[in-house]
């Protein structure tokens, strides 16, 4: 039965795909800060995945857990990692995980997602709101490069519910990542 299983095979994933160990208090210090989960996503050889995140590897109603991250072109912190790839990288990417439609919101055409992501690149935020999941919006800033290491992303999670709380979180994620490089 997978069920009991779950934690066991993310405590292996996290062994495979390493977070450094700042990233951990990082997340923390985020997820306290805004109240909400956060994740710690990279992009390497051609695949984005979410590394680490603050919520158990089981959590009910958590819309991101550790793993490949197949559908970045609609949450926040796949918009961060698509943006910083170089065209032709995101075009292979593209290519090969495509553009679906998870609800009405999902930018499905690729000039308005290359759109968004200019403006990720610009404003140093990106966002989602109810492109996945509708019930659930993602705000995620770019984290400085660690070397020749992979482009990271941190980023959190709420319930599209409280978009009030947009900018304060925008905030507290823009210090974090400043505070981190």
């Amino acid at each position: 039965m997978l069920g009991p299983r779950i934690p066991a095979l993310h405590r292996a994933y996290r062994r495979r795909e390493p977070a450094e160990p700042d990233v951990r208090d990082l997340l923390l210090r985020v997820a306290r800060a805004a109240g909400t989960p956060a994740y710690y996503s990279t992009y390497r050889d051609g695949r984005i995945a979410v590394v680490e995140s603050t919520g158990p590897a089981a959590a009910d109603g958590d819309p991101f857990e550790a793993g490949t991250e197949p559908h970045a072109h609609a949450t926040a912190h796949g918009k961060v990692l698509l943006a910083a790839l170089s065209r032709p990288a995101r075009r292979r990417y593209l290519a090969e995980h495509g553009l679906p439609r998870f609800t009405e919101h999902t930018i499905t055409d690729p000039d308005r997602l290359e759109a968004e992501l200019g403006l990720v690149r610009r404003l140093g935020l990106a966002v989602s709101v109810g492109e996945y999941d509708p019930d659930w919006m993602c705000l995620a800033v770019p984290l400085p490069p660690a070397g020749d290491g992979p482009a990271r992303a941190l980023s959190v999670s709420l319930p599209t519910a409280h978009r009030a709380a947009r900018g304060r979180i925008g905030d507290v994620l823009t210090r974090a990542a400043r505070q981190f490089g």
